[in-house]
């Protein structure tokens, strides 16, 4: 075979492999190119960080992240997370955001984060109160006052006082059980306002409070006119028999009528009970004499009681 025609086709196959090297190269560069001006670096946790948590540097790592899915408020320097402390919890292997962080210089615990403006309060519970320990660091709970209005006579009334409240810890710890398991304890921590701080105390000092669970995304406030008696009976007449009693009459006082009524307070003219055993009407009430009760306003009566039964008479003036 010709040598010459060898020689070229050696240099035809070794400059093929270097044009094909040459653009995968440069394809390869111009792909991380448009890769690099798409992405751009961000701080995410490493571990899970717990609430109020001052990070160390080994709780956090850079890494690339698409702009296009980048969330809002999320941390692109290291050095502007670390030594901060933690408002909420952050799982790890997740972005860190600017309103999971406390401000700069804030201190662990209670005062970090506590955002600025709010109040943290702590209030007695107990295992009714507290819904059975389901009130757990981070839920949010509608406050329930039941007390005594101020009004002579006036009993007691319930009312909703404050709407989505969350809370910052309960009894010493600020987080979560690691088994998820509901933990009764004997206080609980809720961020407020200093106005709703006031209204709380004074509702805790004047009665009982209860708390109730709400849906952490639930944004509605509802206007609650507040629950009497009246309101969990709602039946006026189950009142009534509460009142007049349910064994053969007890607590009734017959009427002209033949009816009864609730043994209450009235305007009527006394009537006085004579009982006469087996006698006659005529021998206990001799100036008494038996007619109808008129239509117009009642007059003094007596009943006559013989036995079993039972007689109304007027007095006649």
């Amino acid at each position: 075979m010709n040598k010459r025609f060898l020689l070229a086709l050696a240099g035809a196959v070794f400059f093929g492999l270097i044009s094909i090297y040459a653009a995968k190269f440069y394809l390869e560069q111009r792909v991380n190119q448009t890769k690099s001006q798409q992405e751009t670096v961000i701080v995410i946790a490493a571990t899970d960080i717990p609430l109020g948590t001052k990070i160390e540097p080994q709780q956090v790592t850079v890494v690339r992240y698409p702009k296009e899915l980048l969330p809002d408020q999320v941390m692109v320097r290291e050095s502007e997370v670390v030594g901060r402390v933690s408002v909420a919890d952050i799982p790890a292997r997740t972005p860190v955001l600017s309103r999971q962080l406390a401000g700069p210089g804030s201190l662990p615990g209670l005062s970090g984060v506590t955002p600025s403006g709010m109040r943290a309060v702590s209030v007695r519970v107990d295992e009714a109160s507290s819904v059975g320990g389901f009130v757990s660091p981070g839920t949010y709970v509608d406050v329930i006052a039941i007390l005594q209005p101020q009004l002579d006579g006036a009993r007691q009334v319930s009312k909703v006082i404050l709407q989505k409240v969350r809370v910052l810890a309960g009894g010493q710890q600020m987080r979560n059980n690691s088994d998820s398991k509901p933990a009764l304890v004997n206080t609980v921590t809720l961020e407020v306002t200093p106005a709703q701080a006031e209204k709380l105390k004074l509702a805790e000092a004047e009665g009982r409070l209860q708390l109730s669970i709400r849906n952490a995304t639930d944004m509605v406030i509802e206007k609650t006119p507040g629950a009497t008696r009246r309101d969990v009976l709602s039946d006026v007449s189950l009142e009534q028999r509460a009142v007049e009693g349910t064994r053969g009459g007890g607590g009734r006082v017959p009427m002209a009528s033949g009816q009864t009524s609730p043994q209450m307070p009235s305007s009527q003219p006394p009537a006085w009970i004579i009982n006469t055993g087996a006698a006659p009407a005529t021998a206990a009430a001799p100036a008494a004499v038996k007619r109808p009760a008129p239509a117009g306003p009642s007059r003094p009566s007596i009943e006559l009681i013989e036995g079993a039964k039972r007689t109304r008479v007027e007095m006649v003036p």
